[in-house]
């Protein structure tokens, strides 16, 4: 099991005032200082055409560890995880690597000077490091999406909206190595294309799932795979442990409404790029207004058309992620 220890000290990068914000569960670095160092260090590699490379590391199984264990059980999880990545951070060399918690059981690694085969290779030593780990009651593996920052330097954005595009292809690539069965590294989005599924998969939250059924053969009969959950606290347990590419969520789920769902969503970057419909028997002008307020620019009145909601799903997973 993982012990109480002080922060490890924030690379010089960091202000000050940048250090108040760490991950109360882990005591990485956090997502608010994520955003904040990564278009920086995209764009000192770009202007010197220097290489340098992102890491998006995930737990895996975070379902079934909360299962067994309870929310304590995956905290602790976590929290085991977090400490391998910094005490590899710390290790010779390594003094400009940054470890982050972004959310739920994703984490980030920055490497702001390196070549791609060192990328890879840190990549592998992080996975390896954390199964052999003895920090935790039980096995624990990481999935891991890499992205070479020359990988970028052709394309045409704001280094915010470049960094945003790292994130995002370090996404799509996680989804890879957790298709390949977990405990797996992907630098590229091609890697071993045959065996691995490459239908884009929609989340569908309902409380009447059979309300659905139509719309959901709909989209498995236009080559796409749908998960369901029935309720808002679910759905979000579910994007964190595995972000689909779509969400359909009824507007008056329990547990969490649809509103709710999406308010949790935009707190987080990673989340908040997630295409979200939103669907109910009601639509009505406060409906409406509060769909506009959160950035909500899909929604339709129940029952949908089935042509419709299908070809808005295909359109926007048939964009290119990467």
């Amino acid at each position: 099991m993982t012990t109480e220890r002080s922060p490890a000290p924030l690379p010089s990068v960091f202000s000050d005032a940048d250090r108040l914000f760490r991950d109360p569960l882990t005591g990485l670095p956090s997502e608010h200082l994520f955003h904040h160092l990564l278009p920086d260090e995209f764009g000192r590699a770009r202007d010197k055409e220097a290489n340098g490379a992102f890491l998006a590391v995930k737990l895996d199984n975070i379902l079934a560890i909360n299962s067994l264990h309870g929310r304590t059980g995956g905290d602790e999880a976590l929290r085991a995880v977090a400490s391998v990545l910094e005490n590899y951070r710390a290790g010779a060399g390594r003094e400009s690597h940054v470890a982050f918690r972004l959310a739920g059981p994703l984490f980030g690694y920055s490497l702001p000077a390196c070549s791609a085969p060192q990328a890879k290779s840190a990549a592998d030593d992080i996975r390896r490091l954390v199964q052999q780990s003895e920090m935790y009651i039980g096995r624990l593996t990481v999935s891991v999406g890499v992205v070479n920052y020359y990988e970028m330097f052709m394309e045409d954005g704001t280094r915010e909206q470049m960094a945003l595009r790292i994130e995002q292809t370090a996404i799509h690539r996680l989804g890879i190595a957790e298709r390949q069965g977990g405990n797996t590294v992907c630098d590229e989005s091609g890697t071993d294309a045959s065996v691995v599924s490459a239908r884009p998969v929609v989340l569908m939250v309902d409380p009447e799932p059979a309300s659905m059924a139509l719309l959901l053969r709909a989209l498995e009969a236009a080559d796409l795979t749908v998960r369901v959950c029935e309720d808002g606290e679910s759905a979000v347990t579910a994007i964190e442990e595995n972000p689909p590419q779509v969400i359909i969520c009824e507007a008056m789920c329990p547990r969490l409404s649809g509103f709710s769902v999406r308010e949790r969503l935009r707190a987080n970057a990673l989340w908040n790029a997630i295409p979200f419909i939103l669907v109910s028997h009601r639509k009505n002008e406060e409906m409406i207004r509060k769909a506009v307020e959160n950035d909500i620019r899909h929604f339709f009145r129940k029952p949908v058309s089935l042509t419709e909601v299908v070809g808005l799903v295909l359109n926007i997973t048939r964009s290119p992620t990467g």
